[in-house]
């Protein structure tokens, strides 16, 4: 039986989502920004993924109150629901016999989906937990790191492109990583380097959507760890996303205490949970 009673919209055109999850993202930008920048990239980039879907969640008066998305091979994503409205949506999705890989977003409404998923279709496992944190005010490296903090430019693009590959694979992440040339022309992508002048570090900032941009990528290859680097890359990208009016967050493993404490020793704070499930 259904828990609530939304009626569930779906479409395939991302300037149709954009519209329909407007006044949600301009509500709660920070919970939406990786619909909204998704979004925006595929009107952008209509080849990004392979046959998108959105759907969002109406109430009574026909108002908008819950977003979701699925961009293969990616599992769905919830941006903004009640775990109710979750657990229906997979009532439905289920009943149409749809093959999802798994659920992800905020911990509560993604396991009340997988829940409701698993009771009839499959096994269910967790792939990744993970912490969101906004940050407040203007960050602040709490020692000194030698080297400097630049734009990465077209030239380091090989360079940024490994560091990438070796992101993807150490986070686990489903799909191929993308090119990050897309993060250097946009003038998004930072380095740190060391005092020699060579690139040791790197993070990169999404376009901003709803005025939020998502900082990810920080990559600091093994044998240039332990120095402040990371650090010192976060630290400046961010104060230089701040110093143009945008809001940032971002996503960090909470298997990893050694990122968290260098987050929330830059002045990010930790706001909620994320969680990655897969269906087996």
């Amino acid at each position: 039986m259904p828990l609530t009673t939304v009626t569930f919209a779906c479409t395939t055109s991302p300037a149709q989502a954009r519209d329909w999850v407007a006044p949600l993202i301009a509500r709660e930008p920070l919970w939406l920004s990786v619909i909204a920048s998704n979004i925006k990239a595929l009107i952008a980039d209509p080849t990004r993924y392979d046959s998108p879907r959105w759907w969002v969640a109406r109430d009574k008066e026909a108002a908008v109150v819950a977003a979701f998305m699925h961009t293969p091979p990616h599992p769905l994503h919830i941006g903004l629901a009640t775990p109710e409205q979750a657990r229906d949506l997979a009532t439905v999705l289920a009943s149409q016999g749809d093959a999802l890989p798994g659920v992800g977003g905020v911990r509560a409404p993604a396991e009340a989906f997988a829940a409701e998923w698993t009771t009839s279709a499959s096994t269910v496992r967790t792939v990744m937990e993970l912490g969101v944190y906004d940050l407040p005010r203007r960050p602040t490296l709490p020692f000194a790191v030698p080297g400097r903090y630049r734009r990465a430019r077209p030239s380091d693009v090989d360079l940024t492109d490994g560091w990438a590959r070796d992101f993807h694979h150490a986070v686990a992440t489903a799909g191929s990583p993308v090119s990050t040339m897309g993060h250097i022309e946009a003038g998004r992508l930072g380095l740190w380097e060391d005092k020699s002048g060579e690139p040791v570090s790197m993070a990169y900032a999404s376009v901003p959507a709803g005025g939020v941009t998502r900082v990810s990528g920080v990559w600091t290859p093994p044998e240039q760890r332990a120095h402040g680097y990371a650090s010192a890359v976060v630290a400046a990208l961010s104060d230089e996303r701040m110093a143009d009016g945008e809001a940032c967050m971002l996503y960090t493993d909470l298997g990893n205490p050694t990122s968290n404490g260098i987050y929330r020793a830059l002045g990010y704070r930790r706001i909620g949970d994320s969680v990655t499930l897969a269906f087996g």
